[in-house]
Order: C-alpha cells, then structure tokens, then sequence
C-alpha cells in the first residue's frame, strides 16, 4: 500500500455543501467536518445550479487545475462527478473514493459511470438498504462500505408531550419523486381527521408538484393541511420542536436525513416497510411503520400517536436515545476515517491536529 503523509492533501469533489445544496450538499459537509484535523484538504466545487453548457467545462477547468498539484487522494460526493477522474490526466494516478447516496444509483449505470465506481479504491454508501438497491439494478457494483449519516446534537428538545396534534412532513415536492409520501398521507388525511377532529399537518419544502398538491387539498376539501414552503434551518427546527409526529413513508430515501433530524429532536416518526427507516430504527427505537401506502396503512400507525401525547413522548425519547447513540456528527466522523484509513493511514498526529487547511476554490 502507497504510504501517505500523516495528513494527506485530500481533493473533495462536489456541488456544495450545506442544505442548501440538498441532502447531497448536507453530507459534503459531514466530509469537510470529518476530515477537519486529519488533512489538507481541498474543496472543488462543481456549479450544480450553472446551466449545463457552463457547467460542464467549468467543473473540467476546476478539477484540471487541482490536479497540476496532485492530491494523494480524491472524494467524490456523486457518482456523476466521478466521471471526472478519468478524463483528467494528472487525476488518474491519484487514488479515490465515491460516494453513493440513493436514486441516483437506483438505476443501471453503464458506460463512464459504471467506469467510475469499477475503478474506485473505495466505495461509500449511506446505508444497507441504499447498497441493496443500486445492485438490483447494478449486480456488478464492487464491494462497499455502509457509512450511516450523522446530524447535530440537539440542546433544545421537543417538548412531545405538550405538543398540539400536529404532523409535519418535510422534503421537496417534485413530479419525479412522488413516491416520499406526500399523496399517502393526504389520502390517509380524512381517516385521520375523523377520529382527531383537531389534528393539523404542515408541509414544508418546495418544488414543481407542490402545486398539484395544493390543488388536490383545495378540490378534495382536506382540512387542517398547511404548506410551509421553504423554510430556513432555524425555521425548520422550530418546527420539529412543535410537532407531535414525522411523516416519512418514502420509497426514496437512500438514509433519509429529515427522519433523523426529526428523531434528534425527540420526535417520533412514521416510515414505511421495507425502506431504509426500517434499517435505522428497528423495533423500539422511537419508529411507527405502515405496512404500505394505503390510506388504511398510514391513518392505523398515525392516529394512535397523533391521539395520545403520552404514546407520542414516549416514542420521541427512544427516538433521541437512537440518535444520540447512533447518529451524530462525531459518530458519522468516525465511521467515515475507519473506511478511509486502510488508504489513507491517519496517524495519531493528524488525529490531534487542531484545524485543516481548507481551501474553498470556485471554477
């Protein structure tokens, strides 16, 4: 194995960090704060908001003038971006990583793509279930190693208990994913008012369908339904703290940060067999499953914790305890400088380092 500096100059490629950059922007970040300490690192972003006649060459120039220094190693946040260190040159000596989140490997993958992951010296991937999916399309996909998510450790906890009966969806709304949940709860909506007359449902996020969706609350009559629309964090924190419960039935989630958020909060949350909420919170850890997507499905899990506050608390507190055993920031940190290190060789030096040498350059 090529030995490495104790800290490595390490190259992140992506599209951006923070949430405004979606989830994909969320975990770039949980990279950059893993890798604080421990290297040199570099970040090339790729403008995913350019149109794509720009964008294209301008994530090429970025990542061909990184590479006239060359890093002892690359991360890629996207299988698309990865596609990159074959085209350029000085890149192609250079070890590197990819890291997989969902849909976008819930297909097959073929030609530069399939390249791409073939050739890595690491596969990452947010969770069992996303790993199961993407080699139903994809059987050929080399070994990879689950690195579950982590968020922040939260000081403010939700009061469940004193919480009106409220639920909360958060996630975009978008013709090309309308399998998050949005329609089934709706449909299960008039079940769920029938026996909590006060309950209420706020949905927060936005995108092309959210139109239609508003369209079926007016023309269907269903009431105590509110949409939010993008909210900042702050905003959007509050509003876990002033719920009772999560709705997350979504088949399209490769880890699903929202439901972790929620649970970090002491909230409970509703998720869906056979998806990756099973695989995060297994049986007693703060989660209520409905077997499908039927109206039936979702009102029989919902209602009792909608009905009860008690119920309702006690759910949040399993949930927190998940969290804060299995799914914060530091323990997602570790987990990613395990899988990095039979490459990288972190040694006690880097590990006591006080800050990084990061560089954020733009193409």
């Amino acid at each position: 194995m090529k030995r490495f500096p104790l800290r490595p100059r390490i190259a992140l490629v992506t599209s951006g960090t923070g949430t405004n950059h979606g989830g994909i922007g969320v975990v770039a970040g949980l990279i950059v704060s893993a890798l604080e300490g421990h290297s040199r690192l570099t970040v090339w972003e790729h403008h995913a908001f350019w149109p794509r006649f720009a964008r294209i060459p301008a994530a090429v120039g970025r990542s061909f003038l990184g590479s006239l220094k060359t890093p002892d190693f690359v991360l890629y946040d996207h299988v698309d971006l990865a596609i990159l260190h074959a085209v350029i040159p000085r890149l192609r000596s250079a070890p590197y990583a990819v890291f997989l989140h969902g849909i976008e490997v819930w297909k097959p993958l073929v030609g530069r793509r399939r390249e791409a992951l073939i050739g890595a010296n690491l596969l990452l991937v947010n969770s069992a279930t996303t790993e199961a999916e993407a080699r139903i399309f994809n059987p050929w996909l080399p070994q990879v190693t689950v690195t579950w998510l982590g968020v922040d450790r939260q000081n403010e906890i939700a009061d469940v208990r004193a919480a009106a009966p409220m639920g909360l969806i958060v996630g975009r709304m978008a013709d090309s994913e309308r399998l998050k949940g949005h329609d089934a709860v709706m449909d299960a909506w008039p079940l769920i008012k029938s026996i909590i007359p006060d309950a209420k449902l706020m949905i927060v996020g936005g995108g092309n369908d959210k139109g239609r969706l508003q369209k079926r609350v007016k023309t269907e009559r269903l009431p105590g339904i509110e949409f939010c629309g993008r909210i900042d964090d702050t905003q959007r924190n509050q509003m876990y703290r002033s719920c009772r419960l999560l709705f997350y039935p979504s088949k399209q989630e490769g880890f699903g940060l929202a439901g972790v958020e929620a649970a970090s909060f002491g909230v409970p949350l509703l998720g869906l067999a056979g998806t990756v909420i099973e695989e995060l919170f297994p049986t007693g850890t703060g989660a209520v499953i409905a077997k499908d997507l039927s109206r039936e499905s979702i009102a029989e899990v919902a209602i009792p914790v909608l009905r009860s506050s008690q119920h309702a608390s006690e759910l949040g507190r399993a949930a927190l305890a998940r969290v804060n055993a299995v799914f914060l920031k530091e323990h997602f940190a570790e987990r990613f400088r395990q899988a990095l290190a039979p490459l990288l060789c972190f040694g006690a030096a880097a590990t006591n380092a006080q800050s990084t040498d990061l560089e954020k350059r733009t193409a």
